[in-house]
């Protein structure tokens, strides 16, 4: 691949924000990436840093993963319960709290098929 800007030089490296080759004076080394020199500079910057505030975010609310399951488990003990207990419909509000404990092991076992597929977050040093 040649570089975009200099036909006759080898490219080293791509611009992470628009895919041309670059020679190494038309590159710049970000520590996370390569850019076009001034052209995309603060384009690649700016995301990897919407990257790394997003792993950031992610790791911080790891246990937001439960509350879904937890929340319909918790309604769905309390119509079961109710549903045993009382004489007023109480085969409609059994079979409902089933129904609410069905959808909050599906939506256990969904979240935690979704979180154990992901890897870790890049740049989750910063």
């Amino acid at each position: 691949m040649r570089c975009y800007n200099h036909s006759d030089r080898d490219a080293n490296g791509i611009c992470r924000a628009c895919g041309k080759g670059l020679c190494k004076e038309c590159a710049v080394d970000l520590g996370f990436g390569l850019s076009c020199r001034g052209e995309h500079e603060q384009r690649v910057a700016a995301t990897d840093a919407m990257v790394t505030r997003a792993a950031r975010v992610q790791d911080s609310a790891a246990w937001a993963k439960y509350l879904g399951p937890a929340f319909f488990g918790f309604c769905g003990l309390v119509m079961t319960y109710y549903g045993f207990t009382s004489s007023e419909m109480g085969g409609f509000l059994s079979l409902l709290g089933v129904a609410f404990l069905a959808f909050a092991a599906f939506l256990l076992a969904a979240s935690w098929k979704a979180y154990r597929k992901s890897g870790p977050m890049p740049n989750k040093s910063l």
